[in-house]
């Protein structure tokens, strides 16, 4: 498939994995609130080209996200609506949070750590204490994790590093992937990814792909070792306030 191709089929499979509280379809546009938890799940996402004016149309998006206390915010694809990012660059609409998504085919294969299909409490406490997220707030994050509703695979070594990941047809998304500064190039990194994938891989899925923020050159190496190569970009744009 060529990019434009992937990265439908991959960002449809991400918002199904990753699910916001909300979701509303307006003019072929997707707005989706998450209680304000990741830019992913609180922006508009231009999947289909505009039939409305595009002032109307932002006036409209930008209410909606009022009412529930947050900014506009547009992520933008190679896939999303043609000529977009020109427009919102020339309504004051500031860039940000480029990423790149990499994608990799699945084998058979084993990391050695446990996949369970539940999180567990230190697989809760781990990611939680790793990120920095609030585990006490019941929306937010803990909530997208709540509203998993595919096969979904964690791990976890305990106070040392966990991940996610979750099956969609072919697409094994990995999430939440991450190490405690200490464990860094030990090789748990690897064991917790490679194991997601082998566990991917035996629920049906073929290809994988995560994402990197665009600067951070050390964990784009490091997949790049584990056989994950740049399928294309995204970003985001912030309404002027």
């Amino acid at each position: 498939m060529d990019q434009i191709q992937l990265a439908r089929s991959v960002e449809e499979a991400n918002y199904r994995s990753w699910k916001a509280r909300e979701c509303v379809e307006y003019d072929g546009w997707q707005l989706r609130f998450a209680d304000g938890f990741s830019r992913r799940g609180n922006s508009v996402y231009p999947a289909a080209v505009s039939q409305l004016p595009h002032e109307e149309k932002l006036a409209w998006c930008r209410q909606f996200y009022a009412e529930r206390g947050l900014d506009l915010v547009v992520r933008q694809t190679v896939a999303t609506e043609p000529g977009l990012d020109d427009v919102l660059d020339e309504a004051g609409f500031t860039l940000e949070g480029r990423t790149n998504v990499m994608v990799a085919g699945l084998e058979r294969q084993t990391g050695g750590v446990a996949v369970s299909d539940l999180p567990s409490s230190q697989w809760w406490d781990t990611t939680s204490s790793l990120w920095g997220f609030d585990l006490s707030d019941p929306s937010g994050w803990r909530g997208i994790i709540s509203r998993i509703d595919l096969p979904a695979g964690f791990v976890c070594a305990n106070g040392r590093g966990a991940g996610l990941g979750v099956v969609d047809g072919e697409w094994l998304g990995l999430f939440e992937i991450i190490v405690g500064e200490g464990e860094r190039r030990s090789g748990l990194g690897t064991s917790l990814t490679q194991s997601l994938m082998g566990w991917g891989h035996r629920m049906g899925a073929r290809r994988a792909y995560l994402q990197v923020v665009a600067e951070n050159q050390i964990a784009i190496d490091f997949y790049t070792t584990l056989g994950f190569e740049l399928g294309y970009g995204y970003w985001y744009r912030r309404s002027p306030v």
